[in-house]
């Protein structure tokens, strides 16, 4: 059992990395943008773009020799349940190149509410190994349901796996709306340059 429970600990950061990598203990979601257009035009379109919707993002580095913006994002409130919530912010950096665009989406801060009382600043990977011990947790209960014939005990870790399949679910919801704003970025970027990249 202790090696099923390290395999799906392995499998459920493994799924995760799917869609954000860590480099330098960074949790970071890249994506490469081909588009017909030059260097000098893309950077214009983007620039723009930051400029004119200045009141969504905060634009962080601005260097059209090296061909890089950055640009700070806070989203709204999202909840893991009904006394915890977050507000997630991060950094869009774009590395324009002739015909290409590299998209990352990093430095990600989890401004955690706990009761409305509690403010407390986490990166992404304090959500990672919230779904990984949540997941860990879930794997161990149903083992304890399988062993023994306490009835009223069974009921009791039944109830507990169905609280924690809530928790879980609100978690990789908060993490799965993370991951379709940074697409949906790709998405509005890849549209304004007649680009395309993979999904």
């Amino acid at each position: 059992m202790k090696k099923l429970s390290i395999l799906l600990l392995m499998l459920t950061a493994f799924l995760h990395a799917q869609t954000l990598e860590q480099v330098n203990g960074n949790y970071t979601y890249t994506k490469t943008i081909n588009t017909p257009k030059k260097k000098k035009e893309i950077y214009a379109i983007l620039k723009k773009w930051l400029t004119d919707n200045s009141l969504q993002y905060v634009i962080g580095t601005d260097d059209s020799n090296q061909g890089i913006l950055s640009f700070d994002e806070r989203l709204s409130l999202m909840h893991y349940n009904d006394t915890q919530s977050t507000f997630p912010s991060f950094t869009s950096t774009v590395e324009i190149k002739n015909r290409k665009v590299i998209y990352k989406a990093g430095y990600i801060v989890l401004q955690d509410n706990y009761g409305g009382m509690t403010n407390i600043k986490n990166d992404y990977s304090s959500l990672v190994k919230r779904i990984t011990t949540s997941t860990s947790h879930i794997s161990e209960l149903k083992t304890q349901l399988n062993v023994g014939n306490d009835v009223m005990k069974k009921a009791d870790i039944r109830k507990e796996i169905e609280t924690e399949n809530k928790k879980l679910n609100q978690l990789d919801t908060v993490n799965r709306q993370l991951t379709d704003y940074f697409l949906g970025n790709v998405d509005r970027i890849a549209k304004m340059l007649d680009g395309t990249y993979v999904h």
